[in-house]
């Protein structure tokens, strides 16, 4: 096994070309997806001169000078509500009662807010009312122009760019109904060895129950993924039949356990015999160093250590980059940080080695139980921390890379 380093195994993956799938989805449902091309505005936002407030829309030269102790007096020509369609002329000395969002006429170029004005006499809408307004509005003020948001034709959001849901409101006002996005891949997860029983089985002698099947499926589903399970035991035609069968359906296939130099660590050794090109095999990390990427035609197979923490750390640092690539969403990669240790380390490694730890307020909080076959732990924590090779023990305070889960 040629081990490469962490560096070097995540150049191999940065190397992965992306799928080619888009699709269209409602815009209710393309917030988290990826836009598979530039998306133009079909409209001006707002697509109307528009009130910001309720009150009454005039020309500001007909209240120049206005106050308090000295109201203009104008007449009230109409009455705009949001969402009329009806438009009015307003001479000189007229006002409309206008609400919040109702279209500015043309010949009103400003609003005074409803509690700046009143009426003579009573509070109709219609007919000859007479308006007082106690307080002198500049030209374009409290006015919000057609396009101010953004305009028809302008690019909102740029292919390759992840959609937010402020983003995903914008496409809508913009008149969008579906949205072009990169397709989201179903990925294959097998959790294999013959000592894995399923969830819903019952506990055998020589058993254990699995856990690696349910943390990946609910990690992927968190990032967005959809994937179909299954297990296997440790046979080596049904782990060729399994990956033949799922290799045109799945771009990707994830596997856990089987991955090492045991004598029933088969993986190796089906993949090889199926004409996989094996990519690497072994990265000097702690824990889950027998990692494996192969390419089977066009699906891309990332073996994973079967003991549970090292595939879930694995998987935060390898199947991510990964996932982010094929899909070209760079979001899916961890964000990094630089955190502190909250109390010391006692333990160094002689390659980089990878802790589950809660991160508060720039303080790492390193739980007990480290070693890759516990799984409590790492419940509620937030983070990776990385010990660099060859360094140890670690006083609290020593700064360390963080990787956000």
């Amino acid at each position: 096994m040629a081990f490469l380093s962490v560096e070097e195994a995540l150049r191999v993956i940065e190397e992965t070309p992306c799928l080619d799938r888009t699709e269209r989805v409602s815009v209710f449902d393309c917030c988290g997806r990826v836009a598979a091309e530039d998306i133009v505005s079909a409209a001006d936002q707002p697509p109307f001169d528009r009130s910001p407030l309720d009150g009454f829309a005039f020309r500001s030269e007909d209240v120049a000078g206005a106050s308090a102790g000295h109201p203009a007096r104008l007449r009230q020509a109409g009455y705009v509500p949001a969402g009329c369609g009806e438009t009015f002329a307003v001479g000189p000395g007229e006002c409309v009662r206008i609400m919040t969002g109702g279209r500015i006429p043309a010949d009103c170029d400003a609003v005074v807010g409803i509690e700046d004005a009143d009426y003579e006499e009573g509070c109709d809408r219609d007919g000859d009312t007479a308006v007082r307004i106690y307080k002198a509005v500049g030209h374009h003020q409290n006015y919000v122009f057609a396009g101010e948001d953004f305009a028809r034709g302008e690019v909102l959001c740029k292919a390759g760019e992840r959609i937010d849901a402020a983003m995903a409101a914008c496409l809508s006002a913009a008149g969008i109904p579906e949205v072009p996005v990169r397709a989201r891949f179903p990925v294959f997860l097998l959790s294999t060895g013959s000592e894995i029983c399923r969830p819903d089985e019952p506990l055998t002698e020589g058993k254990i129950h699995d856990s690696n099947a349910v943390y990946l499926s609910s990690r992927l589903k968190e990032l967005g993924f959809s994937c179909k399970t299954d297990w296997a035991s440790d046979d080596e035609a049904l782990l060729k039949r399994t990956i033949l069968e799922s290799r045109e359906q799945f771009p990707l296939i994830l596997t856990t356990g089987g991955v090492s130099v045991g004598d029933f660590d088969l993986m190796p050794k089906v993949l090889a015999e199926l004409g996989a090109r094996i990519l690497f095999h072994g990265v000097s990390l702690k824990p889950g160093s027998p990692l494996m990427l192969a390419r089977l035609g066009a699906c891309h197979i990332l073996c994973l250590s079967g003991n549970p923490y090292a595939a879930a750390a694995t998987f935060e640092l390898f199947a991510r980059p990964l996932l982010a690539k094929l899909s070209a969403d760079p979001s899916l990669k961890m964000a990094e940080a630089e955190g502190m240790l909250a109390e010391p380390f006692r333990k160094g490694s002689a390659v980089p080695r990878y802790l589950r730890a809660r991160f508060k307020e720039g303080l790492l909080h390193v739980p007990q139980g480290h070693a890759s076959g516990q799984m409590l732990s790492m419940a509620g924590c937030d983070c990776l921390a990385e010990l660099p090779a060859g360094e140890g023990p670690f006083e609290a305070g020593t700064k360390l890379k963080v990787y956000l889960l």
